[in-house]
């Protein structure tokens, strides 16, 4: 049977891996269309993280922000995309 904390500290380690790779796409991006990928990935990725960290430890409160982080995500990463599309958010 694999221990608890080696299945969180690899899906840790991926998370973080996968987190590296999307910071270097919304650095290194050609157009600006996938550098909005690659912030709305980071900030998925970060959920991510915050979400095994939170069931790793047992945590209902780490569990609400990462819910609160994914909508903020979601609301500005449709803000960004309408800006880029017609020039203005409103």
């Amino acid at each position: 049977m694999i221990p608890f904390g080696l299945v969180t500290g690899i899906a840790l380690f991926g998370a973080t891996c996968a987190l590296f790779l999307a910071v270097y796409r919304a650095i290194v991006g050609p157009t600006f269309a996938d550098r909005i990928a690659a912030v709305d990935a980071i900030g998925n990725t970060v959920v991510v993280i915050i979400a095994i960290y939170a069931f790793s430890q047992n945590s209902r409160f780490l569990i609400d922000i990462a819910i609160l982080l994914a909508l903020i995500s979601f609301i500005g990463t449709l803000a960004i995309a309408k800006y880029y599309d017609k020039g203005e958010v409103i």
